[in-house]
């Protein structure tokens, strides 16, 4: 009988224990969830230096204008952009990491290729960047979320890449691929565009290059579309050769219709015999942001018509 007695009580010693640990389990477990459930503030770029006018466009365009502290040269568009104060060239010659410092930015939107000489001094003040890469429509649109995300407009930002998908559902739809017995006739029928991004020397656009895609997308063949770098030198025999039925020259360039025409060997160019030598606004074919859905449009309708 003692020895059922006593070895009740172990067992109700030992039960108590057990509920002893699983309460006080259960409250670190509490504990435990109550912390992981804190709301974590996100903070948002207040003070962002644009170092092209493609960039200040973008966050224009999503509404978070009033988080860029200044600018690159010719940021002209909106009209707003363009009374920021400017932080230097968007070329870079004219840029310094003390400059910039100068308007305590948290957030400095660069592009590559033209910026990259920034990122390690940025890296070492601990301050934010963005490095735009923007290489064909697709990589324009996912700037623009990405920005959204960056800079807390993230419905806006999906709203203007919205606008943008609808306006180039508008463009020219390239036809099915040809057969074999149409195939001749289908290339013929191609409309091959020489863009003219400068003339001394001479450089155009390759696969690389956004331009190439709004080409592509609004029904014509980059004669170039064989070269990968962005924006290729080439060579005034080769345009000659390769015979563009459509010549589109930036406005900025200083060149005029009938400069093109005056270039010895170029009369034998369709596009140049047919008088489809086209000035074009390099002000908004040139730069990515939302725009150039509206350029795609443009183009379709020249090239089209």
């Amino acid at each position: 009988m003692k020895h059922l007695i006593k070895k009740t009580g172990i067992i109700l010693l030992m039960l108590a224990l057990a509920m002893s640990l699983s309460a006080k389990a259960k409250k670190t477990i509490t504990k435990k969830i109550k912390k992981s459930a804190k709301t974590v503030e996100v903070t948002y770029p207040k003070s962002i230096v644009t170092l092209s006018p493609a960039a200040a466009e973008i966050l224009y365009a999503i509404g978070a204008g009033d988080q860029i502290v200044a600018v690159s040269q010719f940021t002209d568009y909106p009209p707003e952009a363009a009374e920021k104060p400017i932080v230097g060239g968007f070329d870079g010659k004219t840029l310094s990491i003390e400059t910039i410092l100068s308007y305590e930015p948290d957030l400095v939107y660069l592009s590559e290729g033209m910026h990259n000489f920034l990122i390690e001094p940025l890296d070492s003040y601990g301050i934010k960047w963005y490095l735009s890469n923007a290489t064909s429509i697709t990589a324009i649109e996912k700037e623009i979320m990405d920005m959204g995300e960056l800079t807390g407009h993230q419905d806006e930002a999906a709203q203007v890449v919205a606008q943008m998908a609808e306006k180039l559902s508008k463009a020219y739809v390239p036809a099915a691929a040809p057969t074999e017995d149409d195939e001749v006739e289908a290339l013929d029928s191609t409309i091959k565009v020489y863009y003219e991004v400068w003339n001394a020397p001479f450089m155009s656009v390759g696969s690389t290059s956004f331009i190439h895609d709004v080409i592509v997308n609004a029904g014509g063949k980059n004669i170039f579309d064989d070269l990968t770098d962005a924006y290729p030198m080439v060579s005034d025999e080769t345009i000659i050769a390769r015979a563009p039925d459509v010549i589109l020259i930036p406005m900025n360039n200083g060149v005029s219709v009938e400069d093109v025409k005056a270039r010895a060997g170029w009369d034998s160019i369709p596009a140049v015999a047919n008088d489809r030598v086209y000035i074009i606004d390099d002000n908004v074919y040139s730069r990515p942001a939302p725009r150039i859905a509206d350029v795609v449009l443009d183009l379709s309708e020249l090239l089209n018509n």
